[in-house]
């Protein structure tokens, strides 16, 4: 998203203004607004990264000039803060002490790490267009970007992995580019957002080593499979071996059928979705996913019998 839509966005949901680009006018006033009292609009110049952009609002004369000076100067400062803030707000996530300047209210949040190697600057200004003015974006450096979304009363998502989910797929429709993303959960309150992020971080790295091809990579998962390091290698092959019979190591070791069990899963136990996501007809899917149930016992169309197979199959990349 350009500069321009970013600044029109952040005056639209912090202020309640509704700005539009317009040519800057030949002559501009030292104090960067000027009144066009025949249209009926003030116009105010931003300069902001060696260029300027020029703004519009309704209104004209001294209400007109007062209103856009305002809009100048917090467009002006919102935009000088990313270095700072950014600093501040890293610091303040990976556990520091609450920085000066970095001012975070006493809401619930979904606490999320974005990866996004290739993409970075993209994924920075697409979260920081359509955050909220209680939201946090922040970019932690080595490819992630923190985002805590404060939870609304009257929010559309049921959890943190839901808006998870519509978040990834808005960026892939957006701006080309799929993420991966790290669930922490949901802070209450400030003092939570930094225990969180670090679940969030935390997902990240294991889903990176247990499901690489995976995109949403929650904490409560993984905590399981933490704590199960706490095991030998001979008791955690003891308990795959039991749960998916002594076929285990031809199934896990099978691309194609993994490939379809994860595809499966990821997308709720649906065969449509699931066949879509995998290019294939869903009767392929279908075969693939009885195979499975024969060399193993385990239907995963059933949710339990899926869970269970999903657990035993993160176990065993502990001891491949």
């Amino acid at each position: 998203m350009k500069q321009s839509q970013i600044i029109i966005e952040n005056l639209k949901r912090a202020c309640g203004l509704d700005v539009t680009e317009t040519q800057l006018p030949d002559a501009m006033p030292a104090c960067g607004a000027l009144c066009d009292e025949t249209r009926g609009k003030t116009v105010f110049a931003l300069p902001l990264g060696g260029k300027t952009y020029a703004f519009e609002l309704d209104g004209a004369g001294e209400n007109g000039l007062r209103l856009a000076l305002l809009a100048r100067e917090y467009s002006l400062t919102v935009a000088t803060q990313p270095v700072d803030g950014d600093k501040g707000m890293r610091a303040f996530l990976n556990g520091g002490a609450t920085p000066v300047g970095v001012r975070v209210g006493a809401f619930d949040y979904y606490v999320f790490a974005v990866y996004c190697k290739d993409r970075q600057k993209s994924v920075l200004e697409y979260l920081s267009a359509m955050a909220g003015a209680s939201d946090v974006v922040c970019d932690m450096t080595d490819d992630v970007i923190a985002f805590c979304k404060k939870v609304e009363n009257d929010s559309d998502y049921q959890s943190a992995g839901e808006f998870a989910a519509v978040l990834r797929e808005n960026l892939a429709e957006e701006i080309k580019y799929d993420v991966k993303i790290g669930v922490g959960g949901v802070a209450h309150g400030t003092s939570e957002l930094a225990a969180m992020y670090g679940y969030a971080n935390s997902a990240l790295v294991s889903g990176a080593e247990f499901d690489p091809i995976g995109n949403i990579y929650s904490y409560k998962e993984y905590a399981l499979l933490n704590m199960l390091y706490g095991l030998s290698v001979v008791e955690r092959e003891r308990y795959v071996k039991t749960v998916l019979d002594k076929n285990y190591r031809a199934v896990l070791s099978d691309a194609e059928l993994m490939t379809a069990a994860i595809a499966f899963m990821n997308h709720s136990l649906n065969i449509s979705e699931a066949s879509r996501s995998m290019y294939v007809h869903r009767n392929t899917l279908i075969y693939r996913l009885d195979k499975i149930e024969k060399m193993t016992g385990l239907n995963i169309r059933s949710f339990n019998d899926a869970m269970t197979f999903r657990a035993a199959y993160l176990i065993f990349k502990t001891i491949k």
